[in-house]
């Protein structure tokens, strides 16, 4: 289910960057079209692979006579798409051409390409099993590993390019502007790097996810900073109000920029994933479990009896250098009038820079003492916080544009000599350097 809704996020999000070509240069119109085409379809190849029982996971429903249905709803939106397509393809014609592969449109370009991969390689990972069962009668599933090897390099790429879109001049880049552009982002990067090995964070792949977040991130400030800078010049505001104030002039190029703030914390979040640690005991009271820089002691356990359910719980006292942190209580739930599993209710001690999770895994048969299984995950709440900072970003783009005004303030005018004419301003016009 994951995998089916993030198929069509790949290709609209591809096409909200390639549609500012055609909106600047009138360039990628086909390209587009089929952008739009291509997200409405897999936004329904998703709702078939769910509903189906085609592709088997335990996110997905059960096996359904409603999949024909959707083959033939995706037969005739395709049949559709392609007619008319063919019909308006006359008005589809770029009206310009690449001018330099190092320039913006280049960069669009790239992006949308790696989007595209991105699904592919999505889509050919959930779909393999159902492949594989056709040409060799063996369902063969791929897994974490296959996804971790396709998607992280393609990942690293698009944030790279998210950090380089902004550096470049539309049409044409001169190689003094790329000196003079991608200088501090670049110096900004290393120290962030830097920073992140000395923080015990030395995996190859992570260590190149935070020199990318920390030049992307550069970059944003860097294109915050130069448009306030010019508002609070003219204007006389604060820093913060000229920020402010430039956002709401332009607030799909600054909301765009919001969201990507957003995606480097998330990108953040994920490099923390090469850190991952898990520990499994079969404790006694007054045992402890390490992982990490944590000590898990466990106090006691005691039965909870709730209205719909009853809670076989531990207490487990988490120290860390032999000072107590917190106490947290992992349970399992057996609900009344069923015979179904007992629910596993986690545990969670959360800062910004790692998540613990303690889980009563149960009863071990051979010693009859309770198992704790803890895992101790780094920089996890990033990744919710971007996903707020994405939010926000795009609330702030769907805002409509606050427009310029001119403030006119009273002066004295200077004494003209008699008989010499005096001049009036005709057609005053106010224009905005900053795009």
């Amino acid at each position: 289910m994951e995998n089916a809704s993030l198929l069509p996020w790949l290709t609209g999000t591809a096409f909200l960057h390639s549609v500012m070509m055609q909106e600047k240069r009138g360039m990628m119109k086909v390209w587009n079209v089929w952008l739009v085409f291509s997200t409405f379809l897999m936004c329904i190849l998703g709702t078939f692979l769910t509903r189906s029982g085609v592709v088997s996971s335990v996110h997905a429903f059960a096996n359904s006579h409603i999949g024909p249905w959707f083959v033939g709803f995706i037969i005739v939106t395709l049949t559709v798409c392609t007619a008319a397509y063919f019909k308006n393809r006359d008005y589809l014609k770029s009206e310009n051409v690449l001018d330099s592969m190092v320039s913006r449109e280049s960069s669009f370009l790239f992006n949308n390409l790696l989007f595209l991969v991105a699904c592919i390689a999505v889509l050919s990972g959930t779909l393999f099993p159902v492949f594989s069962e056709w040409f060799t009668n063996n369902r063969i599933s791929v897994g974490a590993p296959f996804f971790n090897k396709v998607m992280i390099p393609i990942g690293l790429a698009i944030l790279f390019l998210t950090g380089v879109g902004p550096l470049l001049a539309w049409r044409k880049t001169s190689i003094d502007s790329l000196k003079r552009n991608f200088g501090r982002p670049l110096i900004m990067a290393a120290i962030a790097t830097v920073v992140s090995f000395f923080l015990g964070y030395k995996d190859g792949a992570s260590l190149l996810c935070f020199f990318l977040c920390g030049f992307v991130f550069w970059t944003i400030v860097m294109e915050f900073y130069r448009g306030a800078k010019v508002i609070a010049a003219r204007t006389g505001m604060s820093m913060m109000m000229a920020a402010h104030e430039l956002s709401m002039r332009n607030t799909r190029r600054y909301g765009g920029y919001v969201v990507h703030f957003g995606m480097v914390l998330v990108f953040i979040g994920l490099a923390g994933a090469a850190f991952n640690t898990e520990a499994q005991k079969a404790m006694n009271v007054g045992e402890s479990l390490k992982l990490g820089p944590y000590a898990l002691v466990l106090q006691s356990a005691d039965t909870k009896a709730e209205k719909n359910y009853t809670a076989q719980r531990m207490i487990v006292e988490v120290m860390k250098g032999n000072k107590e942190i917190m106490m947290l209580y992992p349970e399992k739930r057996q609900f009344q009038g069923t015979e179904q599993a007992a629910g596993t209710m986690v545990a969670i001690y959360s800062t910004l820079r790692e998540d613990l999770y303690v889980v009563y895994a149960g009863m071990d048969p051979e010693t009859n003492m309770p198992v704790i299984h803890a895992f101790l995950n780094p920089l996890v709440k990033w990744i919710w916080l971007g996903g707020v900072w994405v939010v926000m970003g795009t609330l702030l783009a769907l805002m409509p544009n606050r427009r310029a005004q001119l403030v006119v303030v009273g002066a004295t005018q200077p004494a003209v000599a008699p008989g010499e004419p005096v001049l009036t301003p005709q057609n005053v016009r106010l224009r905005e350097g900053h795009d």
